[in-house]
């Protein structure tokens, strides 16, 4: 019975000590992917323009100033389209991965569609992935 009990001390301490030298990929400096969501909608019915919010993992709820794109100035940046936004986002690291399409009914009615665009891109730390980028929370 001691000797169980004493391998399996030996077995956890060891696990234990393993644990303590691993590092995250983060930590390491070695490069890592992370990836972000475009939630884009229309206007309006009397605009041609696009709205985007961003989605990078954080916490921030839906009216949060922290998921609209802001420009040097704090004015919330309005896309020709989707694809503008795509490419906004491409010209700083971005790569695209995949789209999906939400639509919502209430009642019978289809509201209008909600375009979730996910994005990806390598960093080396978790400070690079705002990195050319600014939403109004983060603008103040």
């Amino acid at each position: 019975m001691k000797k169980l009990l004493t391998t399996i001390l030996l077995l956890a301490g060891l696990s234990f000590g393993w644990s303590a030298f691993a590092q995250d990929a983060s930590e390491a400096g070695e490069p890592y992917k992370v990836y972000c969501e475009i939630v884009s909608s229309s206007r309006g019915i009397f605009s041609d323009k696009t709205s985007v919010d961003l989605d990078f993992g954080q916490y921030a709820s839906w009216w949060s100033a922290d998921r609209k794109l802001v420009d040097e100035n704090g004015k919330t940046i309005i896309f020709n389209s989707v694809l503008d936004a795509v490419n906004y986002m491409a010209r700083r690291g971005w790569a695209f991965e995949q789209m999906y399409i939400v639509q919502s009914f209430n009642k019978g009615d289809s509201d209008s569609p909600a375009y979730h665009w996910i994005m990806s891109k390598m960093v080396t730390s978790d400070a690079q992935i705002m990195e050319g980028l600014s939403t109004q929370g983060s603008s103040k």
